[in-house]
């Protein structure tokens, strides 16, 4: 088992003093190295490259080249890669001497390996991997990209505690990240995705299942490789070894991978989890430049698991957020029968919010919003003012009181957050209602004898978009529920498609609550959501349905 540093396999330019001291160095140039910046910068490059198993030669040459720029000249050629000694391949590499601001000098080294397929496939890489922010989804890309192209098999692995919400390193971690420690330690992965060549066995779909969870000892080649950074290579015997000493198995064809690579997956300075790639017999081991490849795409592989790990996290936390504060029951005051549905959207939380607050002398408050957005502004957004609509509402301010407070609140939200809403006060015994709003869809009214008409609600600013030096003042009406009529209180959600305008969406609702009111409020309910089942999964939706009895 050797550990390979990772060669690039996109064009890599450093800047260097004349005697070849770094001063300029990418995060390209970091992979290519496997040395840092902070390690890397003041350093001579040549003691880098003499340093790599086979690099003294490149080193010679590289003197040389810095030589020629120190007289002004430029100089290209070929710098041997470790582990391709005799075969014609290299980096090739431009030297170039330049003038840096204040006349001094400096000189630009572009380092550019080859590899006659790995832009194709790096190409191909850029179009099919990240399509999705689903964690799985962007795994099994990665490894579709790699097998059988590059390798006979392929697997993601993602560090456990990521995919437990806990993006906190341990204690022993967070201790080598101060002192630059690279001792391994035992490391708790997932596989998230895997692909074998066509006629390995297929029991090993079973030997090697998709998120089966695994700890590595230190000293298996996983482990290192997530403790130094680096990529190591190794055999199908320690594979085998590996697997057995933790199953007590033998698994067939498993010594037929005679070439493997173990690569850190790294986004955003920090740890990801790793991939694996192997080859078999018949096929030539993994050289130098194969591992440029290996490298640059678990580079980009890694940039879009990490994305799809925020999109995840934040995408939990705002379901568990919203959950919290939509309430999970709703009691119903003498005289009233109140229904109520949230559906979450699927590709991300909104801000959708309702309340119920019961109010002196058996009357109701009923607020329902919509913060702007999704993910966790919008569910956080949707929290305060939730909050905020309730204690106002036990404090029996009027609705447009409310709603003038719930506006000067929206003011200070995050990142300007802005929402519509709408209040309304019911009182069972009379029937009779207040309501104001402020630019939320107007309430619709099913009367018993099948027609649907919109429910008294005037027109008003939303929350949160007035001059704070000129707030809004809101319209507040009063409107009866008729006997046996349904009053319908929803968010835009329901009403809102890239097919049809809000005006054709509200139409809709009107004719499927018109269908669905003959059952009781709770059949009306899913009634309707049956009916607009296309509605459903864009966006959020909340549906309230109140009737006198």
């Amino acid at each position: 088992m050797s550990e390979r540093p990772p060669w690039q396999a996109a064009p890599v330019t450093v800047l260097l003093t004349p005697d070849g001291r770094i001063t300029g160095w990418s995060e390209g140039a970091a992979r290519l190295f496997g040395r840092g910046a902070a390690e890397a910068v003041g350093a001579p490059l040549t003691d880098l490259l003499a340093a790599l198993p086979g690099g003294a030669d490149g080193a010679r040459a590289l003197t040389a080249a810095l030589e020629r720029a120190a007289e002004g000249r430029a100089w290209c050629g070929v710098l041997p890669l470790p582990g391709d000694e005799g075969t014609g391949a290299g980096l090739s590499v431009a030297c170039e001497p330049m003038t840096v601001a204040g006349g001094g000098a400096a000189v630009a080294l572009t380092l550019s390996p080859p590899w006659a397929g790995g832009l194709e496939l790096l190409s191909e890489a850029g179009r099919r991997i990240g399509s999705t922010l689903e964690l799985h989804p962007t795994a099994r890309e990665i490894v579709e990209v790699a097998v059988p192209r590059f390798a006979d098999a392929g697997a993601i692995y993602v560090l456990e505690r990521l995919l437990a919400d806990d993006d906190r390193p341990t204690a022993a971690e967070a201790t080598r990240e101060r002192t630059g420690e690279d001792g391994a330690r035992p490391v708790v992965v997932r596989r998230l995705a895997v692909a074998f060549a066509e006629d390995d066995p297929r029991g090993w779909a079973r030997e090697f299942p998709v998120n089966e969870v695994i700890v590595y000892p230190p000293a298996t080649p996983y482990a290192r490789c997530l403790a130094t950074g680096r990529m190591v290579e190794f055999g199908g015997d320690t594979v085998q070894k590996t697997l057995a000493h933790r199953t007590g198995r033998l698994v067939e064809g498993l010594l037929d991978h005679v070439s493997l690579l173990a690569v850190p997956l790294v986004a955003r300075g920090r740890a990801l989890g790793f991939a694996v790639f192997s080859r078999k017999r018949g096929r030539p081991p993994f050289a130098a430049a194969d591992a440029a490849l290996a490298a640059e795409l678990a580079a980009r592989a890694a940039t879009c698991i990490d994305n799809a790990c925020r999109y995840r996290h934040e995408h939990r936390t705002a379901t568990v957020l919203t959950s919290s504060l939509v309430p999970a029951a709703i009691t119903a005051p003498p005289g009233l029968e109140i229904a109520h549905r949230y559906l979450p959207a699927r590709g991300g939380v909104g801000g959708d919010w309702y309340d119920v607050v019961p109010l002196p002398g058996g009357r109701i408050a009923v607020v329902i919003g919509d913060s702007v957005g999704h993910g966790v502004t919008a569910a956080a957004a949707m929290g305060q003012l939730r909050v905020a609509a309730h204690t106002l509402a036990s404090c029996e301010f009027g609705p447009a009181e409310m709603l003038e407070r719930l506006d000067a609140i929206a003011q200070d939200l995050h990142a300007a957050q802005f929402a519509t809403c709408l209040c309304l006060v019911c009182d069972p015994a009379t029937r009779r209602c207040e309501v104001a709003c402020a630019g939320h869809p107007p309430p619709l009214l099913a009367l018993p004898d099948g027609t649907v008409r919109q429910f008294a609600a005037p027109h008003g600013l939303p929350l949160g978009v007035s001059d704070p030096a000129h707030p809004p003042e809101y319209e507040q009406v009063t409107e009866t529920i008729p006997a046996g009529a349904t009053l319908a209180l929803y968010t835009d959600g329901l009403v809102e498609s890239r097919r049809r305008n809000v005006d054709e969406g509200i139409a809709r609702l009107a004719s499927a609550l018109a269908a669905s009111r003959a059952g009781t409020p709770e059949e009306t309910a899913d009634g309707v959501l049956a009916l607009l089942s296309d509605q459903q999964d864009r966006d959020d939706i909340a549906l309230l349905l109140i009737r006198p009895t």
